[in-house]
């Protein structure tokens, strides 16, 4: 069928993976039991604290911590820079707050968890009650219409404020013509100047600004800094960002909001469509880290094997976290390896999951292809229009309450879309069926055949899955907590024609009109978290265990084995990757001499990682060569399977260990350091360090850099992969056989290649931020990233002189994983924001980003034989396949229940060394393959909130139907036109979608 598998069993699937929320729900219920937190329950919590000359801010900092509450109050209205000390052992929060507050004259008020701080009456100095002053009232209310307790109300230019009750409500003496500013952390600040004393409705708006200042990726340290503050490059994409992109998919929506940020979509290039290759700072797949709530995620158990971005290298599948179940994204950019281990040499992508405990949205999208492309290089075939890879996402988010404090929230997802297609007409000197063009055009018609056949464009791809996030204080010290998902995807991916002309790979008594493979493929993951974190006595701790998996099981339909002749099978199992990871971590982090200068932050941990990878063989027929194997190809056409020689389950073990500081030594200067010591079981030790610091120079401007040395251990999948019976095609359709053999194999010995090394970074980095006024903030930063040793799959080495390899029965040629080069990525980076309100009701916002990056190779390595391996193409991919720079402008205008988007996105251009020129050059300077332009898109969107709940958005992606440049010289029988190894940003042209959220 069409969706692979029947609504009635996806109907079953999906009802059993909404019982594993309720299953989580009963078993933390079983700890305890729910019910609404009570004030004098809150208040009867045990507190100790010890403070001694400390700002009263950062005193009820740690009693939120010691007490688990959150403190709601105005700055100026507490005069929370007032310096307290006192020493309380074992004492009720009731106790606490009255020892601390009376002396102050403040009065508190506890409204669930939060305790609202307010001025006792008559502790108004300097502000008697005049005659002609009167009594405003009214109710703040934010964005949904509640009540907001806590926020602060000043009168302007005076010492006189309050804060709003538990109810939301107000009352405060002013005069007439008086301006009362409403402000709360979170929330942008609103003016409005007293007219009459009738009671007041004011509604807050959340700034989108402010989201960012929580975040602390980067830091292990409970510090939060803006953006400016920070002494490395972030970028925040928050929930309502990445749920209003219009994007498909979650690597799509961040490329286009994080300039160093690229996920590159294929058509037909082995497993490259199964996920897009993301990257950082120009650098591979492999050479950024991903986390989930501060987590290190697994890698794929794949890799891509054919010319092109990412050829050979092991990223993660960031597209199987639904985004409705982020809270928000965070993108380091900067080298991090001292911190967080291995492969963060780019930077760390952290994907914050959802911890609300109430409330919950649904989100329906569906999109459409609608686009004219021109698919012919010499114009002789019009261009039609084409509407094609229809989408279909439904996904549910909600939380719940866990008990009397905890929370559980989760998330289902289920998506489909029927791909699309990009690829120009069989055309091949060959013919179709016979070389004779008019005898072929005879056969082609009498046999009713379609020469656009080929599928290159997108996969057609059918996911669904469970994400849960869930969290239960198991006192005032101590939280349990636990996160996880489980995806499944069903993807299927086209294949090149074989024309009944090759010989090669024709069986005419099976397929006498030729036949097109289909490479289906289904992809499981899944990853488990659970652990304790809490503070007992003054040090915050977090112990963890994570378990998880990515496997794919690999098929091939549609197709032959060619040396198997009339024998053959038209269905074949192929075989199987699959890749684990057992985690235990431990952190510790404590802050001495809070709240004042020089203070300091000291943590520490271990990371223990297990593990394993494991490829199983397919169907004999997959990959056996057959008695015909002298003359006909050998393997599962289009997807050959994996041999009982490549078969077998290898394992690793890394311990690493780290010590992080931090510490501001005056108000403007800030310092960090780090050091991680790591050691591999297949590999050895490594030693990676940091240095960080950030300099306030004068308001409004900051200097920040940064100095590390980095590493990336080789992947498993690099390590121990192999196919013997692999075959690729050339650009003019011909089979290349390309046999790859372990980096740990004895024939890899005899080529000088000993295993596989780590590759070592040097990454420096510099750069310059800004706020002006409450509106705008800039940061600027130029870097530089030295990679030695680079781990990349070898040219074709010549091994037919070899004994061994000519004993193994191995054709002219063998591939393996090598450390080959060296280069060196060097770039700037711009982002800038401007966000306000205009009004009551209307908001603007200006995004502004840019990058620009260059890769050069500094050297390339012999093995200890003397064997060249460096490829020279899969360099050039690796200098020149990357976009050069990239440009995002995004303009937002909110005004009452509307909302306009308009962003125009410009990619670099990029260069693929397989595509030839139409003409050679007449500079010898010039390169001798294609190099695609620079090219820029524009999306809009509309926003209609008809109601406070409902939400419907209208986008157009790439309003103008821009495509890539097409090829100079078609390839592959002329059925790619477009470049299938490189791309600026895809090649699906216009993209019509329609997005409906409802909240709950």
């Amino acid at each position: 069928m069409h969706f692979f598998i029947t609504r009635h069993s996806l109907l079953l699937k999906l009802m059993k993976l909404s019982c594993a929320p309720l299953l989580v729900t009963l078993l933390f219920s079983g700890l305890t039991y729910a019910t609404e937190i009570r004030a004098q329950e809150v208040l009867d919590r045990t507190v100790t604290l010890q403070c001694y000359n400390q700002q009263l801010e950062r005193v009820l900092a740690q009693l939120e911590t010691l007490a688990q509450v959150k403190f709601v109050f105005s700055s100026r209205l507490i005069q929370s820079n007032r310096l307290v000390t006192f020493s309380i052992r074992q004492e009720p929060l009731s106790n606490v707050l009255n020892q601390l507050l009376q002396p102050l004259q403040l009065s508190y008020e506890v409204s669930g968890n939060k305790i609202i701080l307010n001025r006792s009456t008559g502790a108004h100095p300097n502000a008697p009650r005049l005659a002609s002053m009167e009594t405003m009232t009214g109710k703040v209310l934010d964005e949904r219409g509640e009540a907001m307790p806590g926020v602060s109300i000043v009168i302007k230019g005076t010492q006189r404020g309050t804060v709003t009750s538990p109810e939301g409500l107000f009352s405060i003496d002013a005069n007439m013509g008086e301006t009362l500013i409403f402000s709360y952390i979170g929330y942008s600040s609103r003016e409005l100047v007293i007219e009459s004393f009738t009671p007041l409705t004011i509604g807050m708006k959340q700034s989108e600004a402010s989201l960012s200042e929580v975040v602390v990726v980067g830091s292990r340290f409970a510090q939060p800094r803006t953006d400016v503050d920070r002494p490395v490059a972030i970028d925040v994409i928050n929930a309502k960002e990445l749920q209003t992109s219009g994007q498909v998919d979650l690597g799509q929506a961040i490329t286009f909001a994080a300039p160093s940020f690229n996920a590159v979509k294929f058509g037909i290039n082995d497993a490259a469509p199964f996920v897009d290759p993301a990257t950082l700072r120009g650098l591979g797949p492999d050479q950024v880290l991903v986390l989930v709530n501060n987590k290190r995620r697994h890698k794929v158990s794949f890799l891509s094997i054919n010319d092109g971005v990412g050829k050979g290298q092991v990223g993660t599948d960031i597209n199987a976290v639904p985004a409705l179940s982020l809270k928000r994204v965070e993108v380091l950019r900067d080298g991090a390896a001292a911190q967080y281990g291995s492969d963060a040499i780019a930077g760390v992508i952290n994907l914050e999951l959802n911890d609300a405990a109430e409330g919950g949205s649904v989100n329906v999208f569906t999109g459409i292809g609608y686009s004219k492309p021109n698919l012919d290089v010499t114009r002789h075939t019009p261009p039609a229009l084409i509407t094609d890879g229809a989408t279909y996402n439904l996904n549910a988010n909600f939380g719940l309450k866990l008990a009397r404090r905890g929370f559980v929230n989760t998330t289902l997802t289920y998506s489909h879309t029927d791909g699309y297609d990009r690829s120009g007409s069989y055309k091949a000197s060959s013919g179709f069926f016979v070389a004779d063009p008019v005898q072929d055009a005879l056969l082609v018609k009498q046999n009713n055949i379609d020469l656009k056949q080929a599928v290159l464009g997108s996969a057609r791809n059918t996911t669904y899955g469970l994400f849960i996030n869930a969290g239960l204080p198991l006192n005032n010290n101590w939280q349990l907590y636990g996160f996880g998902g489980y995806t499944h995807k069903h993807v299927v991916t086209g294949v090149f024609t074989r024309a009944p002309s090759n010989t090669r790979r024709s069986v005419l008594s099976i397929f006498p009109n030729g036949y097109n493979p289909e490479a289906p493929a289904n992809l499981l993951d899944y990853s488990l978290t659970a652990g304790i974190k809490g503070k007992p006595g003054n040090w915050n701790s977090d112990f963890s265990l994570s378990q998880s998996m990515n496997q794919v099981d690999w098929y091939a339909n549609n197709t032959v084995n060619p040396s198997l002749g009339d024998q053959s099978p038209t269905s074949f199992y192929v075989g199987q990757t699959r890749i684990t990871q057992s985690l235990f971590n431990a952190d510790i982090a404590r802050t001495f001499r809070q709240g004042s200068y020089p203070n300091f932050n000291l943590g520490a941990g271990t990371e223990i990682r297990y593990e394993t990878y494991r490829l199983r063989s397919g169907d004999p027929s997959s990959y056996e060569a057959g008695p015909l194997r002298q003359t006909k190809d050998v393997g599962s056409s289009g997807r050959e399977g994996f041999s009982d020689r490549a078969a077998g389950q290898w394992g690793r073990t890394n311990v690493g260990v780290y010590v992080e500081g931090e510490s501001d030594l005056t108000r403007k200067l800030l310092v960090g350091a780090a050091v991680r010591f790591e050691n591999y079981s297949d590999f050895g030790s490594n030693l990676s360090y940091k240095l960080n610091s950030r300099y306030k120079i004068a308001e409004p401007f900051a200097v920040r850099a940064s100095f590390s040395r980095g590493f990336r251990a080789p992947s498993m999948t690099q390590t121990y992969y192999s196919n013997y019976i692999n075959i690729s095609f050339d650009n003019n359709n011909n089979s290349i056989i390309n046999p790859i053999i372990p980096a740990s194999s004895v024939l890899a010995q005899k080529l000088g290649v000993d295993g596989l090394k780590q590759e070592i970074s040097w990454d420096y980095s510099a750069g310059i931020t800004s706020k002006i006024g409450q509106h705008f903030t800039l940061t600027a930063d130029l870097y530089q990233i030295d990679v030695n040793n680079r781990i990349m799959l070898s040219g074709n080495i010549n091994v037919s002189k070899i004994t061994q390899f000519v004993a193994a029965g191995f054709p002219q040629s063998a591939n393996v994983f090598v450390n080959a080069i060296d280069t060196r990525t060097r770039g700037f980076e711009l982002v800038t924001t401007y966000n306000r309100l205009l009004g009551v009701k209307s908001k603007l916002g200006i995004n502004l980003a840019y990058s620009s990056m260059n890769t050069t190779l500094r050297a390339t390595r012999k093995t200890s034989t003397g064997v060249e391996v460096a490829d020279q193409v899969a360099t050039l991919y690796i200098t020149e396949g990357l976009p050069k720079g990239k440009f995002i402008g995004t303009l937002s205008y909110d005004f009452g229940k509307i909302g306009l988007m308009l962003r125009g996105s410009r990619f670099g251009q990029v260069s693929d060394p397989l595509a030839t020129l139409a003409q050679k050059p007449t500079d010898i300077n010039a390169p001798t393959y294609q190099v695609f332009g620079a090219k820029t898109l524009f999306d809009a969107s509309v926003t209609f909130r008809p109601t406070r709940k409902l939400s419907i958005i209208g986008m157009a992606n790439n309003i103008f139907d821009v495509y890539p440049s097409l090829l100079q010289v078609p390839q592959t029988a002329n059925e790619v036109v477009f470049s299938r190894r490189t791309n600026q940003f895809g090649m699906q042209g216009r993209f019509l979608n329609l997005t409906v959220n409802y909240a709950f």
